[in-house]
């Protein structure tokens, strides 16, 4: 099983390694993060006063042990057609 995670379990695996570190260990080679994902990991990192050391986890952490995947326009069309559909059926979801 293959797992696409989000910027809130990226952030908790940098900020505390440990909690997190045997999981990642036990899914490596299988493990996935969008694009955009990797996008809002720069912004907390550009936030920060001295983004040198968050830049370098993203780099040293997550970059060598994970494997891209695009936000295109086919996800952007998915996102799009799911949210628009929970929305219409009254499901709230966060921007």
């Amino acid at each position: 099983m293959s797992f696409l995670l989000d910027t809130n379990i990226w952030c908790a695996h940098i900020t505390r390694p440990g909690g997190l570190a045997h999981r990642f260990i036990q899914h490596l080679g299988r493990l996935y993060v969008p694009t955009i994902v990797l996008g809002e990991l720069y912004v907390w990192a550009y936030q920060r006063p001295n983004p040198t050391s968050l830049l370098q986890a993203i780099e040293n952490e997550l970059l060598a042990d994970v494997e891209l995947v695009s936000f295109d326009k086919q996800c952007a069309h998915e996102f799009g057609r799911m949210r628009g559909s929970l929305m219409k059926s009254g499901v709230t979801v966060s921007d």
